[in-house]
């Protein structure tokens, strides 16, 4: 199972809700848990499932990062795709080419967002 601090678990014990606060990474494998009233509470990893997973509203800087790079992307692709008509390419390899170019930039944000993301530890 992996698991991030914010995610919403469910004891199986006594089915209590809570979020998770800390992971403690050593042999007992147990979970600090956040549960109502202002208690916390280590549970066992086996006897949790989870219900929902936190995310990290969209930021406004990430808005504007993935703006700027459907713009880049698409600038290239129609660069790419002007250079191989004018080359004598035909139409279909313009096309191909194209989405080539938008496909490495679409690529590249996809594994930094994942990079930059929430950590997730396997426990």
């Amino acid at each position: 199972m992996r698991l991030a601090v914010g995610d919403v678990v469910r004891d199986r014990t006594d089915m209590v809700l809570g979020t998770v606060a800390r992971i403690d990474r050593n042999t007992a494998r147990r979970v600090v848990v956040h549960v109502p009233g202002s208690v916390t509470r280590a549970a066992c990893a086996e006897d949790l499932e989870v219900v929902r997973r936190h995310t990290a509203p969209v930021t406004g800087r990430r808005q504007i990062a993935a703006g700027l790079v459907l713009l880049a992307a698409v600038v290239t692709g129609g660069c790419c795709a002007h250079n191989v008509r004018v080359l004598g390419g035909s139409w279909l390899l313009a096309a191909i080419t194209a989405v080539g170019a938008y496909e490495v930039f679409a690529v590249a944000f996809r594994v930094v967002r994942r990079l930059a993301g929430p950590r997730r530890f396997r426990i």
